[in-house]
């Protein structure tokens, strides 16, 4: 996972320096290693080593190498740790192709098992080898494309990549989910994970749709599907804001990362390897007594998760904030405990002080991480990657999202092992994972417009509630923690139930209650009298919920409602999270507050 960056001259001129730049755009897309693969001698040469691009240029003197050709990457680790071996680009074994690739490969551990077997050196713990061992597995012919097409064809999972031959002098390029653009000038052929890396290089672009090739050489570009059916692609004007270029144009990392969350859902669902989904789901069946511990927005979604066990595993967790457990729960874990750990960054030194505490006491620890290398990581019996991508926001967006989709897929999977659910049922829940990600696609734009409406109404309330109940009460807690973090403004989450026993007393003008409609039928027709009530004393009163709520619309008119495509009632957390971030991101944006680096906040608490 990461960035890709990757240019040809069919002029010959010098493409180093675009290269370097191009990478150096794309760190937020990863930081853990970069590299760039050249020509030389008629085989392919790789420069890259576990740092920032800058520090390999300077490393290997990149700048003053020349080649009119070259794919460069800089990665996230999801499949191995940070390391040299494990940074791409990426070589098959007779050093003749070079891949560089974004996404994650579902069926890494089968397809390294069977290279191996057949003789191929495989060197890293990086998805993205494999790939190179495939093309060269499939070098039969010297049709390039014809050896590319039926390399991809045994690769299941959710993947862009680049491949550079020494043999043709091209390149070529593949789309089965992430974005991949192609731009094109007289003197330059390039591809990028984003737009704005192209920008002062190339003066127009494309976007490489799901299943389609292009094969870039000196002469020219072509573009085929991946059953070798030609594709005419209309070219973009590049009309991005110099300022924003290294957020892809965005003028925030949180709203980019906002608009990320269909992408990261997908790679969630993709990182995980079914081997280690099945090993946790086993250890959660078994154990004697499940514990959830997290800080932050993390806490919040190990409150929805334990939802997800309870009702589809039948394991009920104990769920506390890892600054607690120590404090009271610490002595009650031992062998047969299991521990479930999340931290976002894997570095939250509450959470690892816990863990060190359940290890001493014999509990397995369950870890669950952004970041493959953290101490969370090494410190687990055994690990998950919540696999959304590197966040540079501080306020959790696409994390957060990822994170409840990890702990749905280990519940699904637990239930699975519990002979709660079936096969077929647990394949239909995976497909409406996919379903929601493209429903996300394509209603985000729609989302945020509605959202910026409630963000507007909400400018002169000092303070408010966010509520809700059941499954999404602990979103009434993220969404409150949201409008706190990136608008400064005072908001409580309340539990719907909860609310006429206090809170109710502070509604009027100036005061803002904000409602997450609940998906359980007996909660939700409670919920319309408490909105009522809110419209009555006058305070800004914003509902979100499904479209299927056609109660909504016979409601006093100055509601003000956001409303979400219908998603499977499992799912409707991340679906019903997103208007939460939006509101909070517009309403900060009006107030002129930092909205990437809130005051007194960091990614990592230490």
């Amino acid at each position: 996972m990461g960035g890709i960056f990757a240019v040809l001259s069919p002029t010959h001129q010098n493409v180093m320096e675009y290269v370097i730049k191009g990478l150096k755009q794309l760190e937020y897309r990863g930081f853990n290693g970069s590299g760039i693969a050249v020509f030389s001698n008629g085989e392919v040469v790789v420069y890259k080593d576990a740092q920032r691009i800058d520090s390999v240029a300077d490393k290997y003197n990149l700048r003053n190498l020349n080649s009119w050709i070259a794919v460069g990457h800089t990665r996230y680790a999801t499949h191995g740790k940070p390391h040299t071996d494990n940074t791409q680009p990426h070589t098959d074994c007779n050093n003749r192709i070079a891949v560089v690739e974004d996404g994650a490969l579902a069926n890494y551990e089968a397809l390294k098992d069977s290279l191996i077997v057949e003789g191929h050196r495989i060197i890293s713990r990086c998805d993205a080898e494999l790939i190179a061992h495939l093309i060269e597995k499939h070098r039969t012919t010297n049709d390039f494309r014809d050896v590319f097409r039926r390399a991809l064809t045994g690769i299941d999972g959710y993947f862009s990549l680049v491949a550079m031959d020494s043999t043709c002098r091209c390149l070529l390029a593949y789309s089965h989910g992430p974005t991949l653009y192609v731009g094109v000038s007289k003197d330059f052929i390039a591809f990028s994970s984003s737009r704005g890396a192209l920008l002062g290089l190339v003066d127009r672009y494309f976007r490489l749709e799901y299943g389609e090739i292009t094969l870039a050489s000196p002469l020219g570009i072509y573009v085929e599907t991946i059953d070798g059916i030609k594709v005419e692609k209309k070219f973009n004007s590049i009309d991005i804001d110099p300022r924003y270029a290294d957020k892809d144009g965005y003028p925030h990392h949180m709203l980019r990362e906002i608009y990320e969350i269909p992408e990261a859902l997908m790679r969630t669902l993709y990182s995980i390897q079914e081997k280690y989904l099945n090993f946790a789901a086993r250890l959660i069946v078994d154990a004697e007594r499940v514990f959830m511990i997290a800080n932050g927005s993390s806490l919040h979604a190990a409150y929805i998760g334990s939802y997800y066990l309870t009702e589809l595993a039948g394991v009920t967790p104990i769920v506390v904030s890892a600054a607690e457990f120590p404090l009271y729960h610490v002595d009650s874990v031992g062998p047969g405990t299991v521990v479930i750990a999340i931290s976002q960054s894997g570095e939250t030194s509450d959470v690892i002080t816990s863990v060190f505490e359940a290890k001493l006491r014999g509990a397995t620890i369950l870890g669950m991480t952004n970041y493959i290398g953290s101490k969370i990581s090494n410190l687990s019996n055994l690990y998950l990657p919540i696999g959304a991508g590197p966040e540079i926001a501080v306020p959790a967006t696409k994390t957060f999202a990822s994170t409840l989709l990890l702990l749905y897929l280990l519940s699904l999977k637990s239930a699975w092992h519990a002979k709660r659910v079936k096969d077929e049922e647990f394949r239909s829940r995976i497909d409406e994972v996919k379903k929601l990600s493209t429903s996300l696609y394509h209603h985000l734009k729609h989302i945020e417009s509605q959202s910026e409406v409630a963000a507007k109404s909400m400018i002169q309330c000092r303070s408010g509630y966010v509520v809700s109940r059941g499954l999404t009460y602990p979103l009434a807690l993220e969404g409150a923690l949201k409008l706190k973090e990136t608008a400064y403004i005072h908001a409580e989450g309340v539990e719907a139930g909860e609310f006429r026993h206090g809170p109710q007393t502070l509604l009027e003008k100036g005061v803002f209650a904000l409602f997450i409609l609940p998906v359980e039928k007996q909660a939700l027709q409670a919920t319309y009298s408490l909105l009522s009530m809110a419209l009555e004393k006058n305070a800004t009163t914003i509902a979100i919920g499904f479209e299927i709520e056609q109660k909504l619309g016979e409601l006093d008119s100055n509601l003000i409602k956001v409303i979400v495509p219908y998603v499977d009632r499992h799912l409707a957390p991340v679906m019903l999270g997103i208007p939460l971030q939006f509101i909070a991101y517009k309403l900060g944006v009006l107030l002129q507050r930092p909205i990437d680096s809130p005051r007194y906040l960091s990614k990592t608490v230490h």
